[in-house]
């Protein structure tokens, strides 16, 4: 049935077709839409394709294009990085990798990674050498950096959950927390300066992204991951106004159900795409849902959205042990910047 002709309906249900990395049928599992508004289809259509990158991962997480056609994605528990792009397909990039999570890209193209292992945040030279950006706050060592983001003044602002380090198959298991609390913390590179954020209300950091204009930060705060039994833990998304050097006063954006939200960006428009326990939600800046895509998955846990040389712009999703790419109608907030 097609819905290009059709009144919009609250809670109208579309679908994406399963295709493997060779277009060719993967699985006859349709992965749904639901739009709550109607202008959640003008971001993603209606049928999109979905194109499986890879299902053999342990942890997907931390998915970032580092080139226009090249993504590159941690699988945490095997503690390795692996590449793609549609020319060279996928490939191991950096193993072992240090349990890295979160990626970004800085201005010069350098890739900043947060590291469980090394409770730090790394950067990749030219040269392909790995150095420590920052790796402790007033002489403690942090717990262990979730996800990263490079802000436009060439700031990394990073989130610093226990979660890695509570694990020792991500990377974990081998000290004690020497921090009170769970932060976000900016680093600025030139002066060499690390400041914490004050979020009293923020009580497990995870995925960050700004708005498109750099004003607002979107932290996601999934404190019920620590015992998902527990329904008082928040798992929620917050937003801050952003000084120079720090956050204003919060404010709870959107309630996030089911799960938790871990992963999050923004795109051009604004809107916010979070991962979710059914898959992927996406959230008008008002913070009113636009819709979800359900991914048949025990947990979907990051994206990315980037734009190759095509000007095609797609969404990259870590689902567990999938990798997906969907074609989307929209920039992301930072690729709109660049």
């Amino acid at each position: 049935m097609s819905f290009c002709c059709k009144p919009f309906l609250l809670g109208a249900i579309g679908s994406l077709m399963l295709l493997n990395s060779a277009n060719s049928m993967a699985s006859d599992t349709e992965i749904k839409l639901i739009a709550g508004q109607p202008g959640f289809y003008d971001l993603i259509g209606q049928h999109p394709l979905v194109q499986k990158i890879a299902d053999n991962a342990q942890w997907a997480e931390g998915p970032a294009c580092i080139a226009p056609d090249t993504l590159i994605y941690s699988d945490v528990i095997r503690n390795e990085v692996l590449s793609w792009s549609e020319k060279h397909g996928l490939k191991t990039w950096l193993a072992p990798a240090d349990h890295q999570n979160g990626h970004a890209v800085d201005a010069e193209g350098r890739v900043i990674a947060a590291s469980h292992e090394q409770r730090a945040v790394l950067r990749r030279e030219h040269d392909g050498r790995w150095v420590t950006l920052i790796g402790e706050w007033q002489g403690k060592r942090f717990h262990s950096p979730n996800d990263v983001v490079v802000a436009r003044d060439g700031a990394v602002w990073f989130t610093d959950p226990k979660f890695g380090l509570l694990s020792k198959k991500e990377g974990g298991g081998k000290g004690k927390p020497e921090l009170e609390g769970e932060f976000v913390y900016r680093y600025d590179p030139a002066a060499k300066k690390l400041t914490k954020m004050n979020t009293p209300e923020l009580y497990t950091p995870n995925g960050l992204a700004f708005s498109p204009d750099g004003k607002l930060l979107y932290v996601s705060d999934t404190q019920r991951a620590h015992d998902v039994n527990n329904t008082s833990l928040k798992h929620r998304i917050m937003v801050y106004p952003v000084s120079a050097q720090q956050t204003g006063e919060g404010r709870v954006f959107a309630e996030i159900s089911p799960g938790v939200p871990d992963g999050i960006k923004v795109d051009a428009n604004g809107n916010v795409w979070t991962s979710s326990g059914d898959g992927v939600q996406v959230f008008s800046p008002a913070g009113k849902r636009l819709g979800k895509i359900l991914i048949p998955a025990k947990a979907t846990a990051n994206l990315a959205l980037c734009t190759d040389a095509q000007n095609r712009n797609w969404m990259y999703v870590t689902a567990t042990n999938q990798v997906l790419r969907i074609p989307v109608r929209v920039k992301g907030a930072d690729t709109a910047a660049k």
